[in-house]
């Protein structure tokens, strides 16, 4: 619930009373079969023969999710998955970041934190990661079940009062 109050220099400021989060924190898990990658790197990418920024990305994800994921196994496949926890704001890059398309970006120059960042907000927060590397997926999870369960009740009483709740 949002009031108002005075704040004593002729007007008034918003004061929130009811629950509030910070929804720039997220976490992902990520999975990566490393035959259904392979597949996909010597098929659809030759490699990454002429593809810098891929070829960056998929050798920084295959090597931390086959050095520090855990490795499952389902139906004869090996899958490792490790979830990824971090902050939107500071911790993402998007394409339009760069200041430049995308495509004139070059990738093999910028350092692993800066690759990391740009795997966060564009690979795992706006979700290309499963459409442009064959076999990796991600799936947004909650960071903190608590605080998301407040959060829900609290929308959901919001939701409520106001009518909007069947």
């Amino acid at each position: 619930m949002i009031w108002k109050e005075f704040n004593g220099r002729g007007g008034f400021m918003k004061i929130r009373s009811d629950f509030v989060t910070n929804s720039s924190s997220v976490s992902y898990l990520v999975t990566f079969n490393p035959e259904m990658a392979e597949f996909g790197k010597l098929v659809k990418f030759n490699n990454f023969k002429d593809d810098a920024k891929n070829r960056r990305i998929y050798d920084l994800l295959s090597q931390d999710l086959s050095s520090t994921g855990d490795l499952l196994e389902k139906n004869g496949n090996a899958i490792y998955v490790k979830q990824y926890d971090f902050s939107k704001k500071p911790d993402s890059t998007f394409d339009s970041s760069f200041g430049v398309p995308i495509d004139e970006v070059d990738f093999s120059s910028l350092g692993d934190d800066e690759v990391w960042s740009y795997i966060h907000g564009e690979y795992l927060v706006n979700g290309r990661l499963a459409a442009e590397l064959k076999g990796f997926g991600s799936l947004q999870v909650p960071r903190d079940k608590k605080a998301l369960a407040l959060k829900h009740e609290a929308v959901c009483k919001r939701k409520l009062v106001a009518g909007d709740l069947p």
